[in-house]
């Protein structure tokens, strides 16, 4: 059972699982009407996967990457993640389910897909749906209504199917006191590494290997598709300088718009935070609080509170400035701070307070009572959003004026003749290395890159204005010859060569410790051997006192003493471990195995054996299954 726990700590549910603003879901008429494509992607027990569907799963993927990685994301990347067959996979085990959930009898209603839009807090305002926010979502997200309500729909699917094949699912008390006294054991671990760069000294990189290995590797030096553009550009800055606001637009501004200048009431705290660790004891929490209370008590009898926060709080950031937080309005803490520190008078020093960050000790040592902003403190403010409008307008006016007339005189020269102005152009550039005119926004070189050669783009928004560009040239991808990349090659096979010789060594470094120990194999080879000292295994990521990445702590978590040699050895950024379980001791406190923590641990417990339910009972339809792949993804 623990292990099974280890092994499903990212499930298949936890991917399937809908980002939470996706976006939109018309209720006044579910079922909106979807073109149907008739290219195939696959086929599931029959029912088809279309491409068009297969697309817009992986494109709205890759875009919410890009956005997560910052457009930081490399083809490599991307090929190493399967992105694209996991995509597919989703797809073909989303048909699967829906096939097996109507076979037994479960069914999804429209009304129950209203229901879960209604609930979703992003379309909520003041508890209640919002159809401005609701439409707003939609436009940001530039999908169709119908991609969201079917979303919701296979989601729920989900849900219904594994609440049925998991309700007899049940964790009993001997299995929830084992897993906790096994999470709360702790565990000594003695490692070696081996970093990568370790072995380039040992490369010989010879010409003949070099040519021998960019044969089989050329694929990695294939050049990405380059574009060249010819370009109007309309500069936001330029027309700036020609906008001004005058005084009777900025006071109808300021009368128009109360709300804008208004100022909520303010008030400054200082804090001493005293931590309560997760897992701390009874016994344990008990005597934080004692100390807090001293502390209050201390305070109360005059001593600086100031001079109390730097030697007691552990909030090194407010403690170095003497518990000083600043300035800040109702709502922005958390919400017992935050009630507490708007129910005290200046001057005031509270007891202690829990929050979910431990117990504070409050101090308010200012109160600034809510007041409107006078004109002449928001003049110049008014005056920059007045001229930002009028430019954003006239940006757009000219643009699309300018565009007109491109089309009217066929060419983007004729229009740069007739109207004074200058075309500049790009060198080559590629998606991934846009030219800096365009910024790295993925829609607008995506529609750049879509063009042909002697094309004209759309309007598009750059940070610097609105571009009107042409394709003036296209290079298409192509693998350079030996000699032209050959600096590269050097680099790329010493550093893959270098890799190889440190896994090869590492492997070898374990299989020497299950023959001759690990101390002896460790002197044998020349490494140095580290150790973590001991660390709860409920702390998966060793609380950075391991000197070991979260990864290899999970690896060093699945060790016991039947078994304190790992299989195979750990890996992580280029560095390559060998672990040995040092130590292993039982420290649970099972006096503080309460009624509240055992709920715990059993419904997480549960949660663990549901999934594996679930995924087994996946695998089973999925291997009985006829699946006709038509496309590769």
């Amino acid at each position: 059972m623990l292990d099974i726990i280890r092994r499903n700590a990212a499930s298949w549910l936890m991917k399937f699982i809908l980002g939470a603003i996706v976006v939109v879901f018309i209720f006044w008429g579910v079922g909106t009407f979807r073109s149907q494509r008739l290219d195939i992607m696959a086929k599931v027990n029959g029912q088809k996967i279309l491409v068009e569907d297969y697309q817009k799963a992986y494109n709205s993927t890759l875009d919410r990457l890009r956005r997560m990685y910052k457009g930081a994301i490399s083809e490599a990347m991307l090929k190493q993640m399967h992105l694209k067959q996991q995509m597919l996979d989703q797809l073909i085990d989303t048909a699967l389910v829906e096939q097996e959930a109507k076979k037994m009898g479960i069914r999804v209603t429209d009304k129950e897909i209203q229901k879960v839009i209604l609930s979703i807090p992003a379309f909520k305002q003041n508890g209640s749906f919002d159809n401005r926010l609701y439409q707003m979502a939609l436009r940001n997200a530039g999908l169709k209504p119908v991609d969201f309500e079917q979303n919701v729909r296979h989601e729920m699917y989900l849900r219904k199917v594994q609440a049925l094949l998991t309700s007899g699912v049940a964790v009993p008390d001997a299995e929830a006191a084992m897993h906790y006294r096994y999470e709360n054991a702790e565990i000594n671990v003695e490692f070696v590494k081996i970093k990568g760069d370790d072995c380039l000294s040992s490369v010989n990189a010879t010409d003949e290997k070099l040519r021998t290995w960019f044969k089989s590797h050329q694929e990695k030096f294939r050049t990405d598709p380059q574009i060249k553009l010819k370009y109007v550009l309309f500069s936001r800055e330029e027309l700036k300088k020609s906008v001004n606001a005058t005084d009777a637009e900025i006071r109808q501004y300021y009368q128009d718009h109360p709300d804008e200048f208004r100022l909520p009431e303010m008030r400054r705290a200082s804090h001493i935070l005293l931590k309560i660790p997760n897992d701390a004891s009874k016994a344990e929490l008990e005597a934080i609080r004692k100390k807090a209370e001293e502390i209050e008590k201390r305070l109360k009898k005059g001593e600086a509170f100031a001079s109390l926060a730097k030697e007691y709080s552990e909030d090194p950031v407010s403690a170095a400035r003497g518990g000083d937080l600043g300035l800040f309005k109702k709502g922005t803490m958390v919400k017992p701070f935050d009630d507490k520190v708007f129910s005290m008078k200046e001057g005031e020093i509270s007891e202690p307070i829990q929050t979910n960050f431990g117990l504070h000790i409050i101090k308010v040592t200012d109160i600034r009572p809510a007041r409107e902003l006078t004109l002449k403190e928001v003049h110049d403010r008014i005056a920059s959003q007045i001229k930002a409008k009028k430019t954003e307008k006239m940006l757009w006016d000219q643009a699309n004026k300018a565009y007109d007339t491109i089309i009217e005189l066929g060419s983007l020269e004729a229009y740069a003749d007739s109207a004074n102005k200058t075309i500049k152009e790009t060198g080559f550039f590629s998606r991934k290395q846009p030219s800096p005119v365009l910024g790295f926004n993925p829609q607008v070189t995506g529609a750049i890159f879509s063009l042909g050669k002697g094309e004209l783009s759309s309007l598009m928004e750059v940070p610097k204005g609105v571009l009107i560009a042409e394709v003036a040239d296209k290079k298409a991808p192509y693998i350079p010859p030996f000699n032209e990349v050959k600096d590269k090659v050097t680099t790329a096979y010493r550093h893959d060569r270098a890799l190889e010789l440190c896994r090869e060594k590492a492997e070898d470094f374990l299989k020497a410790a299950k023959e001759k120990g690990f101390a002896k194999a460790a002197a044998l080879y020349g490494l140095k051997i580290e150790e973590t000292g001991y660390f709860k295994r409920l702390d998966a990521s060793g609380n950075n006192r391991t000197k070991l990445p979260p990864t290899v702590v999970k690896d060093a978590l699945s060790l016991d003493k039947s078994r304190p040699l790992p299989d195979k050895i750990s890996t992580d950024n280029q560095t390559f471990y060998v672990l040995y379980l040092k130590g292993d001791r039982d420290t649970a406190d099972m006096k503080a195995f309460d009624s509240k923590k055992k709920a715990e641990i059993k419904k997480k417990v549960r949660q663990v054996k549901s999934e594996t339910v679930f995924q087994d009972w996946l695998k089973h339809i999925r291997d009985k299954a006829k699946i006709e792949m038509i496309r590769k993804p």
